[in-house]
């Protein structure tokens, strides 16, 4: 694109349109005072000192985007980025245009003059980037990990756990004694009291043949009726009852007393 008038003179009516008292004159005095030293700092911090060649000419291209990002943390080059998009100047003449100290322009220059090519270091620490996109990969094993509540059961010692099945037990043959029901429990002791003062009593017919199959079992029986030696295991409403019932058994008979009849 021809431009009537030069790059350098649209770049700075862009950057001062009313110039002050205290503003450049013209844009080169603008390259001395502002943005060569802005070049020179950021070089310095790039490369950290000028000791070699490429910190000397870096090559910096203004159009170059990784470049612009570099300068354009500083004032004077950012404002001269955003007047090069004003005049949508294109890359052919931003490089024309830029033609001083640290620019792409100064190494080409200086390789052209030395007959050297000057190695730019610059990112070669990052490997080259591999598309991966149309891969197909497939996973196998995967362990997915959940959170899983668990409720932890404290184990008794051995002693504690045949301790408490034991309980169990004679709280089952109790259950066992007591079942055979409130109301032949009160048959049961009365005849059983009336026998003790010498009285004959028939004891109820279902209570006679229950001892009946007892004694005949022996020390079955007698676990069924719960009866130790120590009388410990039955429940204590019947043990004078369940002692008198067992004395009788083993007693000679009595003559019957016609004036006391069957137990109802």
């Amino acid at each position: 694109m021809h431009r009537k008038q030069p790059i350098s003179v649209l770049v700075y009516n862009q950057l001062f349109p009313h110039p002050r008292p205290d503003d450049p004159a013209s844009f080169s005095a603008h390259l001395s005072k502002n943005l060569v030293g802005e070049v020179r700092i950021e070089t310095a911090t790039f490369y950290g000192s000028l000791d070699t060649i490429e910190a000397r000419y870096p090559g910096l291209n203004y159009s170059h985007t990784p470049h612009r990002k570099r300068l354009g943390r500083f004032p004077h080059h950012a404002r001269l980025f955003q007047a090069f998009d004003a005049l949508g100047l294109t890359e052919s003449e931003i490089a024309g245009f830029c033609r001083w100290e640290g620019t792409l322009w100064a190494r080409e220059r200086y390789e052209r003059d030395e007959g050297v090519k000057v190695r730019d270091t610059t990112g070669l620490e990052i490997g080259e980037w591999v598309d991966r996109r149309g891969r197909t990969t497939r996973n196998k094993g995967i362990n997915v990990k959940t959170d899983i509540e668990v409720e932890i059961e404290e184990v008794r010692p051995a002693e504690e756990a045949m301790d408490s099945e034991m309980a169990e037990e004679d709280e089952e043959s109790d259950e066992e004694v007591e079942s055979v029901g409130f109301e032949l429990n009160q048959r049961l002791i009365q005849a059983a009291a009336m026998r003790e003062q010498g009285v004959s009593v028939v004891m109820d017919p279902e209570w006679e043949q229950f001892l009946k199959e007892a004694q005949e079992r022996e020390a079955l029986g007698r676990q069924e009726l719960g009866i130790q030696a120590s009388g410990a295991a039955a429940p204590r409403s019947l043990r004078p009852a369940l002692a008198s019932a067992m004395a009788s058994l083993d007693a000679p008979p009595m003559p019957p007393n016609p004036s006391i009849g069957p137990a109802s």
